[in-house]
């Protein structure tokens, strides 16, 4: 779920930030999570540029700012929402959760014992912090 973006270097950011559908979604779900932990200018462009999909041009003209300083700072909040789900990993053990929950969703009369082991390790996984056997 989560791309291996935590370690980018500048030059992987210059042009990753706005590359994919996927990669828009994974950012706009990392900001749902951590944007109490942003400061409020980032807030502010992290808003326009993903959720109004608004230009670089268009969100500098709206905040009064440059186009570099818009750009650096969508660069800086993209960094730092990586950079707290390296810390903090609160997307990855979400994605353990949804994750035990379809295993659930998927239990029936035939395979409830199966499902059910597989659900606890999952869920045990998590509340370790380690990986799943099924690589979540």
């Amino acid at each position: 779920m989560l791309t291996k973006t935590a370690g980018m270097d500048s030059d992987s950011m210059k042009k990753s930030y706005h590359e994919s559908p996927e990669r828009i979604h994974e950012i706009i779900m990392l900001r749902d999570i951590y944007e109490g932990l942003l400061p409020p200018r980032q807030k502010q462009v992290a808003y326009l540029k993903f959720d109004e999909d608004l230009s670089l041009s268009e969100i500098a003209q709206r905040l009064g700012i440059s186009r570099q300083g818009c750009d650096d700072a969508v660069r800086r909040c993209v960094r730092a929402l990586y950079s707290y789900e390296h810390k903090l990993g609160f997307m990855k053990q979400l994605a353990r959760i949804e994750h035990a929950l379809e295993l659930a969703e998927n239990m029936d009369h035939t395979n409830w014992q199966d499902m059910r082991e597989r659900i606890l390790k999952v869920l045990k996984d998590a509340r370790a912090g380690g990986e799943t056997v099924d690589g979540v």
